[in-house]
């Protein structure tokens, strides 16, 4: 009955059975029994615990320059001579100092910013800024893995991390969180893209620069409550947190990404040949029934997953897949340097996606 009716609980068929199958009460286990066993025999599906990321310890402390970054895309513009742009913006909370505005070039309207745009546009501004302790956004499949309950940070998240930065995500949608970096969206549409033709890249690139460096450095508007973010906090451009490109390797650290996995929990269920996914990583479990739901945790003593049954009991421990500084930094180290050159020299974008 409840395989051709998947839709009927335990309460409705044992009725079902009394009033046309002539059973009594008596003759039948009570509701709470039926239940494990249509779970027993895979009737039930498994409740996946949901477990959301670790949150960052400094999520409220935004008292000096820096503390936060907010950051965010603006929708592709359709730009003359171009075709469609999709600006990422990034402000600072304290000053309110337009960080970066780094152009994508996109091919339609539904296309968005990948995670090498992304961490493109984080490189230029660490190397004009310096590094920030916090950087604030929204949950944007690059930032965050939407489709499981328990998700496994994004490379893009792990890259952040392995700098030492932490990656907040807003629980409210925009203008209640992220306001600020929303604003800088339109002024920058109206400062750089609003009736303007563009040759190339290039003098997009070039464009943006010198818009942002004049909102942050003069009082353009003299009836302006708030003072440009050079005068109100000239101290902005003194930044103890720095970095340098050309040692963007040396500065990663892989510890800091295994101290953060070490508080977090995943959940998946096994396949029939007893394979899962974890991180865009498929893996093998030889010890695990197939079908059945699994929990992990990650060791950061023995740097292994611990793997756990639906009893919470043990069944191994293996090696996580893909935690390798090159993987993390989606190229090799003199490959960034070489494209970090042509930025500003080529006409094109030398940011392939």
């Amino acid at each position: 009955m409840r395989k051709d009716r998947p839709g009927w609980g335990a309460g409705f068929i044992l009725q079902e059975m009394v009033e046309k199958h002539g059973y009594s009460h008596s003759d039948l286990p009570d509701i709470a029994s039926v239940n494990r066993y249509f779970k027993e025999v895979g009737l039930i599906p498994l409740r996946v615990p949901s477990r959301d990321l670790p949150e960052p310890k400094k999520r409220s402390t935004v008292r000096y320059c820096h503390d936060r970054w907010e950051m965010d895309a603006q929708g592709p513009v359709n730009t003359l001579g171009l075709g469609y742009v999709a600006m990422i913006n990034i402000k600072d909370t304290k000053s309110k100092a337009y960080i970066m505005s780094f152009p994508v070039m996109v091919n339609s309207q539904k296309h968005q910013p990948k995670t090498v745009h992304y961490q493109w546009a984080l490189r230029l501004a660490f190397i004009e800024w310096g590094l920030p302790r916090v950087i604030q956004v929204d949950k944007d499949s690059v930032f965050y893995p939407n489709t499981a309950q328990s998700p496994f940070p994004t490379l893009f998240h792990l890259w952040l991390l392995s700098l030492g930065l932490e990656l907040d995500f807003i629980k409210y949608p925009p203008p209640i969180k992220n306001a600020m970096v929303e604003r800088s969206h339109q002024t920058i549409d109206r400062q750089v893209l609003q009736g303007q033709s563009y040759s190339c890249w290039k003098e997009l690139w070039v464009s943006c620069n010198k818009r942002r460096d004049l909102m942050n450095r003069v009082q353009v508007n003299p009836y302006a409550k708030s003072k440009p973010a050079l005068i109100a906090f000239p101290n902005v451009v003194k930044n103890r947190r720095t970095y340098e490109i050309e040692k963007e390797s040396q500065q990663m650290q892989l510890k800091r990404i295994y101290k953060y996995l070490s508080g977090c929990d995943w959940y998946r269920s096994t396949s029939k040949d007893k394979t899962f996914s974890l991180g865009g990583w498929v893996y093998y479990l030889k010890k695990a029934k197939p079908k059945t739901q699994m929990h992990f945790k990650f060791s950061n003593r023995t740097k292994k997953l611990i793997c756990r049954d639906a009893n919470e009991q043990i069944i191994d421990s293996i090696p996580l897949k893909g935690l390798t500084i090159i993987k993390i930094m989606g190229n090799t180290q003199n490959q960034i340097i070489k494209t970090y050159k042509k930025i500003g020299r080529s006409r094109k974008c030398p940011i392939e996606s």
